[in-house]
């Protein structure tokens, strides 16, 4: 009974492992070819906009190269929660001295004035789908605009209230042809919570090779909210009343490409800040997971296979260290295994090591010891998200807030 036991369990992890290696393969292979068209100096100026005392470096184009009609805003949307951290990036960004305008999307019972342009959604506002939340928030916004005189010269760039997208992005925006785009993740203010920022670390890698890759073609088959940029008469066009309780961001970038328009990638790094605790990333992976899950008939209708790659890349992508589950009774236990499974074992233990190694070397290259020490513990932290989310979901009238630095 236990032998078979044993072989149950070890079928189980060759199956996990065989369904890994396309991930491992495709993801190594795009890191490696170099789809992330980035430079790290950036990460460096960035973190001097953080210290006042240190000089500011001029903007890199000239005024007049901005005198071609078009408008940049930045929206900043935001529940009212952490309005000191949205003062910092309203103050970062306005630092780099280009021609923008800031806003500050926020509730009627927000009493914070914030150090930029707000709008303000009234509290009596409804969608006609129902949504709420932030796509209300959103779909409010994008109303506003279209009001307020922002049509077709304006591009759009949205963060989230614990977001902040590099002085270059900013300029790249200024010339991208495409309606829509978005670029690749850093992290900052590392380290506040050690767990959740070398969990949070493979999203720099996952971005590094499928954002990039997909958003290159004109596909964005792997998105996320920060950063998203959006032609603003596009973005009134579509709107955002899914009627969904999230997944705003994977919805809206089919969308845009569904109706026509042009999605492309944008060069630069979008600055976001790991959670704080373990209860805050449980939450946040949670929220993630059961928007996409409770969506899933509306982004199936739009993409299928964006769908069904989503659900591949959640339910398999943290199993990429089973591999070693084989190499370990191949070697201590002598049991054999195939030759070709062993050798898939060891390229998706190296491969899973190596993605989490490249997004901490990113983030710093201090955090590359701790990240092998850890690796184990933190894939299993991460995994446990999943579950967490299917056996505890979230209330649906509820939409689930982290605290932000």
């Amino acid at each position: 009974m236990a032998s078979m036991a044993v072989n149950a369990v070890l079928d189980l992890m060759a199956f996990l492992i065989l369904l890994y290696f396309p991930i491992a393969a495709i993801q190594l292979g795009l890191i490696l070819k170099g789809w992330e068209i980035n430079s790290d100096r950036l990460f460096t100026k960035f973190k001097r906009r953080l210290t006042p005392e240190a000089p500011m470096p001029p903007p890199i184009l000239k005024e007049r190269e901005f005198k071609n009609g078009r408008k940049i805003i930045v929206v900043i949307t935001t529940n009212g929660k952490n309005p000191d951290v949205v003062d910092k990036i309203t103050s970062i960004l306005n630092s780099y001295g280009l021609p923008i305008e800031v806003f500050v999307t926020k509730e009627e019972y927000d009493k914070h004035v914030y150090l930029a342009k707000e709008i303000v959604v009234p509290s009596s506002f409804r969608c006609p789908n129902g949504s709420r939340h932030k796509l209300r928030a959103l779909h409010y916004e994008s109303i506003w605009l279209k009001n307020n005189g922002y049509g077709r010269e304006t591009y759009v760039i949205h963060l989230d209230d614990d977001a902040v997208v590099s002085q270059e992005y900013i300029e790249y925006v200024y010339h991208m042809r495409e309606e829509g785009g978005q670029g690749h993740l850093r992290l900052r203010e590392p380290g506040i919570h050690i767990m959740s920022t070398l969990a949070d670390m493979t999203r720099v890698s996952d971005c590094a090779a499928f954002c990039t890759y997909f958003n290159t073609r004109g596909k964005p088959m792997a998105v996320h909210g920060e950063g998203l940029v959006i032609r603003a008469d596009v973005e009134e066009q579509i709107g955002w009343d899914y009627g969904t309780y999230g997944a705003d961001d994977i919805i809206m970038s089919q969308l845009i490409v569904k109706n026509g328009y042009r999605f492309g990638y944008i060069p630069h790094p979008i600055f976001i800040a790991p959670p704080t605790t373990t209860k805050d990333f449980y939450k946040q992976r949670r929220r993630w997971i059961m928007s996409m899950l409770w969506a899933r008939h509306y982004i199936r209708k739009i993409n299928p296979k964006m769908f069904y790659w989503l659900i591949y890349r959640y339910s398999i992508g943290w199993t990429g260290f089973f591999g070693v589950f084989m190499i370990i009774p191949a070697l201590l236990l002598h049991i054999h295994f195939p030759v070709w499974l062993e050798a898939i074992s060891i390229f998706n233990t190296i491969c899973y090591f190596v993605f989490y190694q490249y997004g901490a070397i990113k983030t710093g290259a201090r955090w590359s010891p701790l990240m092998l020490a850890l690796q184990f513990p933190i894939a299993v932290y991460e995994g446990g998200t999943l579950f967490y989310s299917l056996i505890y979901p979230p209330d649906r009238n509820v939409f689930d807030v982290i605290t932000k630095v």
